[in-house]
């Protein structure tokens, strides 16, 4: 009896075999989606941990420009750093007038401070991506000399020197680069503040509290990304409880077909002693394997399609963020949701065969 029985348990009909691959697309969707989701939460912790390991800044109040950190504080301050000055200002060349950021830096060590660069007290050092931008719009080389207007001054004849021959990473390229004298000579009050100190290592809690400092969030748009990833996938969460919810009814259906169409198969097997129990458990475990089998190839599937997204991204120009690992969670969230709901969805049919074998033993013979 048992041949009969196993065969019964494993045999695919056409109906069955399209509701296998029914299932198999919803699976495929939902680990595909899951997948790209956590790949894209891995790329932008990628992206966030390597910046997070540079360097650090600290400003006083919520905004760079507005910051003001008294320069005669910065000799006790233990350890290296720089001190940036930043002020907006207006560079006139070529009798072209550019909007550009003024800044001056002073390395600190153990205490003491050097203005390393420009070296000449009216200097004016303009960055690779300034020049570039200037160029591209006076259409013409660079003059030797500009006029700066700044805190309400002018000073003109200011001699142009080569961009500084380092930079820290979290400088962007288009600055234009002075000393600090020029700057505390112009405004002793503001030019001579200091708008952020950075450092390789972070100030110890007692040296910020004491100057009223604050960590300038270097990775603001990161983490508002990290944030809106983590947003997606809660929703995603949820889109798995409609997929099992899909799934129960898929089952439900073809499970139900396949008891009313195998009646007769039903009437056999209780001919040969197969009891009520072990007719439910046969269409319980069809149940089961039937959306076992479209759930792992779902998976598959669902692996390569998101693979397939990373690959053929940057054809449309689309960044690519995503670093993909094997979903391990997707595979098993995706695979539980299934069974589950298979488990759930294949009862009533099952009950209903186990009911049908009750009533053939009641009809007369």
């Amino acid at each position: 009896m048992a041949r009969p029985i196993l065969r019964l348990a494993t045999r695919f009909t056409r109906r069955t075999r399209m509701t296998a691959w029914a299932i198999a697309f919803a699976c495929m969707v939902l680990v595909g989606a899951l997948a790209l989701a956590d790949g894209l939460a891995n790329g932008v912790g990628s992206v966030a941990d390597r910046i997070g390991s540079g360097p650090v800044a600290y400003i006083r109040g919520r905004e760079l420009l507005a910051s003001e950190i008294d320069a005669n504080v910065l000799s006790g301050i233990p350890g290296d750093f720089l001190a940036l000055r930043a002020h907006p200002g207006v560079l006139e060349i070529n009798a072209t007038s550019i909007p550009v950021m003024v800044v001056a830096v002073v390395t600190y060590h153990a205490g003491n401070g050097t203005d390393p660069y420009p070296s000449g007290a009216r200097d004016v050092s303009l960055d690779a991506g300034l020049r570039e931008e200037i160029e591209e719009q006076i259409e013409a080389p660079l003059a030797d000399a500009v006029a700066l207007d700044l805190f309400g001054l002018r000073l003109t004849n200011l001699p142009v020197v080569p961009p500084p021959p380092t930079r820290s990473p979290l400088f962007p390229d288009d600055w234009a680069w002075v000393r600090a004298d020029l700057l505390a000579a112009m405004d002793p009050v503001h030019g001579g503040a200091v708008q952020a100190i950075v450092t390789d290592l972070p100030l110890d809690a007692s040296t910020v509290q004491r100057l009223g400092l604050t960590r300038l969030d270097t990775l603001g748009a990161v983490g508002f990304l990290r944030a809106g990833v983590a947003e997606i996938q809660v929703p995603l969460r949820l889109l798995a409880l409609l997929i099992g919810l899909v799934i129960a009814l898929l089952v439900y259906a073809a499970m139900s077909l396949e008891v009313h169409a195998r009646s007769r198969e039903i009437a056999a097997l209780r001919s040969i002693g197969a009891s009520p129990t072990t007719i439910a458990a046969v269409y319980e475990a069809q149940a089961v394997l039937l959306t076992l089998a479209g759930a792992i190839l779902g998976a598959a599937l669902g692996i390569l399609l998101s693979h397939a997204v990373v690959a053929f991204a940057p054809l449309f120009g689309l960044p690519n963020l995503v670093i993909l690992s094997l979903p391990i969670d997707a595979i098993g969230l995706t695979l539980a949701v299934a069974l589950l709901a298979a488990v759930f969805a294949g009862l009533v049919p099952s009950r209903r065969a186990a009911a049908l074998v009750r009533t053939k033993e009641a009809l007369p013979t």
